[in-house]
């Protein structure tokens, strides 16, 4: 049996003393698209921070292709996994090439013009290629991400890591986003990316793993998971699951509650 490309063995921490996830375990494999969903709170962000290596666990460990994260260098670890926070907000005028020229950091080797053309396919497979001369600090939050996003995709690590990257985007852009995280798997890549919206994560992901006060509670096909009995034991408000008759996949929506 292969080994996993990333997994955690009892990972845990802490903020101030307070516990923020508890004793983590998960194996990934490579070439698979895994949803973090959850509560507010639960350790979402938290967890994505430590398999980047940006925070460090107060014990267990983090492992990329059998290997802790720790012992890796900032510059392998770079070329291992490329890692997009919840919050990218940039104010300084930067153009747009500039920003996500950074992302291509490990192809020092590259021409000045083999840069350049890997830097407008990547705006164009993003579709915003018309920002090119922009600076991004004059750009809408939802253009901003999908320009980091570029410089993602750049970045061309096999290990992707998103804390909701669609969270600013409208459904048009989710779609493309998620069809192109969907596309990066069939190559090979694997992406680990929390979500908030549910039906997202169903259509999507090969996997979900469900996080609840630091703690993973459900891990599974989405099927498996986003059932009506253990969402509703999770978030606590009434929910109707169905199936969605185009994909099979289960389709949740939230319920209007009455007045008694």
């Amino acid at each position: 049996m292969s080994k996993p490309c990333l997994n955690t063995v009892e990972l845990c921490s802490q903020i101030n003393g307070k516990p923020i996830l508890k004793g983590i375990n998960f194996e990934v494999e490579a070439g698979a698209l895994i949803g973090v969903i959850g509560p507010n709170g639960a350790g979402k962000s938290s967890l994505l921070k430590h398999l980047s290596g940006y925070l460090a666990a107060s014990s267990g460990d983090v492992f990329i292709q059998g290997q802790s994260l720790g012992a890796l260098s900032a510059s392998e670890r770079a070329a291992q996994i490329s890692y997009l926070p919840q919050s990218n907000r940039v104010e300084f005028p930067y153009k747009v090439t500039e920003l996500v020229s950074l992302g291509l950091v490990n192809n020092a080797s590259l021409s000045i013009e083999e840069k350049k053309q890997n830097i407008a396919q990547a705006l164009k497979r993003l579709d915003i290629d018309y920002l090119a001369d922009r600076t991004v600090d004059h750009l809408s939050g939802g253009e901003q991400q999908l320009v980091h996003l570029a410089r993602i995709l750049l970045q061309d690590t096999p290990i992707i890591l998103l804390d909701e990257p669609s969270a600013s985007l409208d459904i048009g852009h989710e779609a493309q986003l998620m069809n192109i995280l969907h596309s990066l798997v069939k190559e090979g890549k694997t992406v680990v990316v929390a979500l908030h919206n549910l039906n997202t994560a169903a259509e999507f992901c090969d996997r979900l793993m469900l996080l609840q006060n630091g703690r993973v509670v459900a891990d599974g096909k989405p099927n498996k998971i986003l059932t009506q009995e253990l969402i509703e034991s999770i978030y606590p408000y009434q929910v109707q699951v169905s199936t969605n008759t185009m994909t099979g996949n289960p389709n949740i929506l939230a319920v209007k509650k009455l007045k008694s």
